[in-house]
C-alpha cells in the first residue's frame, strides 16, 4: 500500500510541476482568405525536406479538425494527390508552396484543380522534437516478478507553419505559425507511469482553429 501511494504521489507531483503544454499562435493575413460558395481548401504537406518536414499525423489531425462540422469544403491531401496523379508523387513533388502555386498555372493541372473547386492552398512545414532528455531508470525481471525505478523527462517542442496561397490569383495570402512547448515525465517506482506532454496535438488544435476562423472570415 505504501509503495502504491508513494508511486502516486510520484506521478501527481511530476504531473503538475511537468503535464501542461504551453501553445502560441501567430498570425500574418494582410488580405483575409475567406471560402464563399462552393470554393474548397487543399491542405498540403512538405514531405521532401529532409530537415524539416510535416509529419503524415498532423496533417492528418489537422484535415480533421478543420473539416470537423463539414462547415468548409476542406479536400484531403490523399484525395488531391488521387486526381492531380502523378504530378504530386515523392519524385516528381513540389517542396516550396510557391512552386505548387506555379504548377497550378499549367492548363492540364489547372482544370483538374477547377473541377475541385479549389480556391486556395494551406502549405504545412514544420516538425515536432524531443529535447533536453535527462535521468535514468533500471528495470529488472526475475523469477520472483520485476519492475523500473527511476524517472526520465525530456522537452517536446512543435513548430509548425501554414502557408496559405489563392490558386486562381497566384498569390500568397500570408501564414499563420504555432509553437506548443511541453514537458514529458516517467516516473517509476514498480511501474512506469508516462506523462506526455502532446504538443503536437496542441499544435494542430491551435492551427486548426486560426485557419477556420481566416477562411470563414469575421
Amino acid at each position: 500500500m505504501n509503495q502504491h501511494r508513494a508511486l502516486y504521489l510520484l506521478g501527481l507531483t511530476a504531473w503538475i510541476l511537468t503535464g501542461c503544454v504551453t501553445a502560441r499562435v501567430e498570425e500574418f493575413l494582410p488580405v483575409r482568405p475567406v471560402l464563399q460558395g462552393d470554393d474548397a481548401v487543399v491542405i498540403l504537406t512538405n514531405r521532401q525536406d529532409a530537415i524539416v518536414e510535416a509529419e503524415e499525423s498532423f496533417s492528418e489531425c489537422l484535415y480533421k479538425q478543420i473539416d470537423r462540422g463539414r462547415a468548409l469544403n476542406v479536400i484531403s491531401e490523399g484525395q488531391f494527390k488521387d486526381a492531380l496523379f502523378p504530378w504530386f508523387e515523392p519524385r516528381l513533388a513540389p517542396t516550396k508552396a510557391e512552386t505548387v502555386a506555379q504548377m497550378m498555372q499549367e492548363p492540364l493541372i489547372s482544370r483538374k484543380v477547377s473541377d475541385l473547386n479549389i480556391r486556395y492552398l494551406v502549405w504545412i512545414h514544420g516538425e515536432s522534437e524531443m529535447l533536453n532528455k535527462q535521468g535514468v531508470m533500471t528495470c529488472t525481471l526475475s523469477p520472483a516478478g520485476g519492475g523500473c525505478l527511476g524517472v526520465l523527462s525530456w522537452d517536446n517542442n512543435s513548430t509548425y507553419e501554414a502557408s496559405i496561397w489563392d490558386i486562381r490569383e497566384g498569390e500568397s495570402m500570408g501564414i499563420i505559425s504555432t509553437e506548443a512547448t511541453g514537458t514529458s515525465v516517467i516516473p517509476a517506482l514498480g511501474v512506469p507511469i508516462p506523462m506526455i506532454a502532446r504538443t503536437k496535438t496542441a499544435s494542430c488544435k491551435s492551427l486548426a482553429d486560426q485557419l477556420r476562423s481566416a477562411l470563414t472570415g469575421p
